[in-house]
């Protein structure tokens, strides 16, 4: 067999392993969002040890990223405008900093690099093919981390709205203050919505205008409900209008369309799995295993019988 016929083979194996990588990371992502739907209902109940894993991987590789920060920071490949927006939006990951996280791109790709060159050296296969790709994916993937985890957190302040808004209109109805109601509310609740509106509490607390704050939050979040909240309490302040009614009202409203939209998401995710497990998985695999038969008969032709022919 010649050259030519062994590096077709190796790159039809590699586009049927890439397939599969894409169909499973699909799968993956898909299944998550079902978590989620799951995490958002049950938010206080995630457990801290997963987390402490997560940041115990994490931290060597977040270490490194601080400490080559200033050096990288003249060297910002393939920046682009909007990276702190995203870096704000998924709430600053491990407190990462916007140089911590161009950092963090040349620490995993140096890593990988190191990493695919001695497991070439060694002889390993598709080591050439690792050893160009994985890098460079290396240095790509916390974009596309920071943009999981943005998407992630708006989520998470959309469903949690309807329970903050109730909180905040039974503390209102009390006759407690709006900023006094909205500070104690984030301070007893948890996750991204409460960190929002704590850190909007701090802004007020250090003499931000009012509408520049709430621009502030604006700026920092995309969550549709987040926005809805904002302009009723300007809409509150400018008309003098009671916020409380306007809170519960608001709160059952968004307590429906999460029920609904949780719903869809549900439907569509069997779906999807299915078109992903149907147009590459399948196809993929079962072109693997005839790959394999086929080279099998050609390099082992004793096993089937037909040594006659390929002697």
């Amino acid at each position: 067999m010649g050259a030519k016929f062994v590096f077709l083979t190796l790159l039809f194996i590699a586009l049927v392993l890439l397939s599969l990588f894409i169909g499973f990371i699909y799968i993956w992502l898909t299944i998550a969002k079902k978590d989620n739907l799951v995490k958002l209902l049950k938010y206080k109940t995630l457990k801290k040890e997963k987390r402490n894993i997560v940041e115990r991987l994490w931290k060597p590789f977040l270490r490194a990223a601080e400490y080559v920060a200033p050096t990288t920071a003249k060297y910002r490949l393939f920046t682009k405008e909007n990276d702190k927006v995203m870096l704000d939006r998924s709430g600053n990951p491990f407190q990462l900093s916007l140089d911590g996280f161009y950092g963090l791109r040349y620490v995993l790709f140096f890593t990988f690099f190191i990493f695919t060159w001695l497991y070439m050296i060694i002889g390993m296969p598709f080591g050439l093919l690792l050893f160009i790709t994985t890098p460079y994916l290396a240095f790509f993937f916390p974009n596309f981390w920071i943009w999981y985890k943005a998407r992630e957190r708006q989520e998470l302040i959309s469903e949690a709205m309807p329970d903050f808004l109730d909180t905040v209109s039974v503390t209102l109805q009390a006759g407690v203050g709006l900023d006094t109601a909205l500070r104690q509310v984030s301070n007893q609740m948890e996750g991204p919505l409460s960190e929002e509106i704590q850190r909007f509490s701090r802004e007020i607390d250090l003499g931000v205008t009012r509408k520049i704050a709430y621009q502030n939050l604006l700026n920092r979040n995309t969550s549709r409900e987040l926005e809805i909240l904002v302009n009723s309490l300007i809409q509150g302040t400018a008309l003098g209008v009671p916020v409380s009614t306007t809170f519960k009202i608001q709160a059952d409203d968004l307590r429906s369309m999460r029920g609904f939209r949780a719903k869809e998401k549900a439907a569509k995710a069997s779906p999807q799995i299915t078109l992903v497990t149907t147009f590459l998985v399948a196809p993929s695999v079962f072109f693997l295993i005839i790959g394999l038969l086929f080279l099998n008969l050609i390099y082992n032709p004793e096993a089937f019988g037909l040594n006659v022919f390929f002697g």
